[in-house]
């Protein structure tokens, strides 16, 4: 925003500049009418100066912030996924960038990375749910039982847990075969790829969806994390936790989801990149915790492990 409003201000002063110039070409200006114009380019002159220092003491404080947690974060982290396979997914349009820093974050903790997927817009769309029910019907092995509610995300999702993780009833095989479906179908990429399965996994969400699907997308994007959180330790990392359809909002606002689910509601930074892997131990550990800025968060980061 401050960015936008810098340029706003720059490109204003100099039609201003312009349009002077173009008038004293044309016509004689009285001394009045000249002097308010110049005193007008000279303010939006000095308001163009203090939103470049306040675009630098931000990108200051941003690069500040990055320099603590990457100081802190070797020994913070050391070893406390040690023996642990994390899998990291990514949905609702997540920002790479936040992705890439969480999995910069999870280097830090001795944690085999096991694979990286990014779930597109396309999975969560409500107009898909017939297909993702009908390759359901057609991949689920004979051993596992996805809700059957022709519910294409949720059963999606439910099968999906069930052969990502390695409690689940799902073998490595029925896991790669829905995998290179959805793929075909345009409704996963294959960031990393997938090793053995997770004992844990790490959902990085973006900001809630808007628009006419907006209420069924966002739902979707919750079904995802609810059915993941139902078949082993979740922790769901959103840059923010405010706006209609936050799925971190509603994991708080559902006492059942909170108590199997933890949230940060600042992954857009290192802080919350930071607490997002500081949370994947805890929650091993049978904890759900909270964290980050935004209402419901009960602390910035989790007590060192």
């Amino acid at each position: 925003m401050i960015n936008f409003r810098y340029h706003l201000v720059s490109v204003t002063a100099v039609f201003l500049a312009l349009a002077i110039g173009l008038v004293l070409g044309t016509t004689a200006l009285n001394g009045p009418t000249l002097e308010v114009m110049s005193d007008q380019v000279a303010t939006l002159r000095d308001d163009n100066a203090t939103l470049r220092d306040q675009v630098l003491e931000l990108e200051t404080a941003a690069a500040n912030e990055q320099e603590f947690a990457d100081a802190v974060a070797p020994a913070t982290l050391n070893a406390t996924l040690e023996d642990q396979n994390i899998l990291v997914l990514s949905v609702s349009a997540a920002d790479q960038a936040h992705v890439a820093g969480v999995v910069n974050m999870l280097g830090y903790s001795g944690a085999a990375n096991v694979g990286q997927l990014t779930f597109t817009d396309n999975f969560v769309e409500p107009g898909n749910s017939d297909i993702l029910v009908d390759l359901v019907a057609d991949l689920t092995p004979t051993d596992i039982e996805p809700p059957n509610n022709n519910d294409g995300v949720e059963s999606a999702s439910a099968l999906l847990a069930a052969t990502l993780f390695s409690e689940g009833p799902g073998t490595a095989d029925d896991r790669d075969a829905l995998i290179k479906a959805l793929v075909e179908l345009q409704m996963v990429t294959v960031d990393e790829k997938l090793g053995e399965q997770a004992t844990a996994v790490i959902i990085v969400t973006g900001k809630p969806y808007s628009g006419t699907e907006a209420s069924g997308q966002n739902a979707n994007v919750l079904m995802f994390v609810d059915q993941f959180g139902q078949h082993g330790p979740v922790v769901c990392a959103a840059p923010t936790g405010a706006g209609d359809g936050n799925v971190v909002s509603a994991i708080l606002g559902d006492a059942e989801l909170a108590e199997s689910i933890s949230t940060v509601d600042n992954a857009a930074g290192p802080e919350g990149q930071l607490a997002t892997v500081m949370a994947v131990p805890e929650r091993i550990g049978g904890t759900a915790g909270h964290y980050g800025t935004g209402e419901g968060a009960t602390a910035l980061v989790p007590e060192p492990s």
